[in-house]
């Protein structure tokens, strides 16, 4: 059942950003989600592999659903919220924004651990939400910089 549920998030996901209008460009998209990707591999691969703080579970169709959990919702989520916050002009559609993509990812954890995919031993939910809001943060510095960076390089040019 995990696999279907996570298949269709990322299906939904994938298919929400398809059709959503980007104010960043293709390259900013792009480099973002892999800096966010690279940092949530190496995230998790220290906290299940080397702290043993979470289990994953030996089904394959299961860790399946782990993987696009990872790969593909976690990252295209954070690229979504990046987008609709540059093009929200309050602050506080920002915040509604981060406080929903937050809620998400931590429902996805959620079901995660209801359908045996993760095991927390010790680990919480208040964990993920900090690690969640700590890659909100990442991506959106990232953004900044290299926006910073690649307007540099052109007007100097």
């Amino acid at each position: 059942m995990g696999i279907t549920v996570f298949f269709f998030a990322s299906w939904l996901v994938c298919v929400a950003f398809a059709v959503m209008p980007k104010k960043l460009s293709l390259v900013e998209n792009t480099f973002v989600y892999l800096i966010i990707l690279i940092v949530s591999i190496n995230f998790s691969w220290i906290i299940i592999e080397e702290f043993k703080l979470i289990t994953l579970t030996k089904n394959g169709v299961d860790y399946t659903a782990y993987i696009l959990n990872r790969s593909v919702i976690i990252p295209m989520l954070i690229i979504m919220q990046l987008n609709l916050i540059q093009k929200s002009n309050s602050g506080a559609k920002s915040a509604i924004i981060v406080i929903s993509t937050v809620a998400i990812m931590l429902g996805l954890s959620f079901l995660s651990t209801q359908f045996n995919i993760t095991t927390n031993k010790k680990w919480n939910f208040g964990y993920d939400g900090i690690y969640f809001l700590t890659l909100h943060l990442i991506g959106y510095y990232v953004f900044k910089m290299f926006r910073k960076i690649a307007y540099h390089e052109v007007n100097n040019t």
